[in-house]
């Protein structure tokens, strides 16, 4: 038999290198008695030690405010470069090019000036994190739930 169903489904696909080749293996029988069961890490019980139930609201809220700290942040730390950016394209004469266009807005404005437009940003940019990654999940689990196994 092959090793598992995931390498089945790569032997049938369609896209696969022509020189895949899968071989056969035979797979050591298990005893049940004294093995703990084989559990997917997406939908493992809670053991001690983990922050929360897959699938709990507590779940649901962790991951969009992992999406709010991945999305906000990171377009938040871009602003200054994406504010000089769109200076450039504004006024190319007056910044000529990145490095010129930090040294103009830090003398003009000050290094406040770099950070303009950094809480719509980080707002905006949040919000579309929560929702991309925690409706994600709360769909995944409602459309899984609603085909059944």
């Amino acid at each position: 038999m092959y090793p598992t169903s995931l390498t089945q489904l790569a032997r049938a696909n369609p896209f696969s290198a022509p020189l895949f080749i899968l071989q056969k293996v035979e797979e050591p029988q298990h005893s049940l008695s004294g093995q703990r069961p084989r559990r997917l890490a997406a939908a493992a019980a809670v053991d001690e030690g983990d922050s929360c139930e897959f699938g709990s609201q507590k779940y649901f809220v962790l991951c969009g405010f992992g999406g709010i700290l991945s999305c906000g942040t990171t377009h938040t730390a871009v602003v200054p470069l994406d504010l000089v950016k769109c200076r450039m394209q504004v006024n190319p004469d007056k910044y000529k090019s990145i490095g010129n266009g930090f040294a103009v807005t830090v003398r003009e404005d000050g290094m406040r000036g770099l950070a303009k437009g950094w809480a719509p940003t980080f707002i905006g940019y949040s919000m579309q994190g929560l929702c991309k990654f925690g409706f994600y999940e709360v769909f995944k689990i409602l459309y899984s739930d609603m085909m059944g196994e």
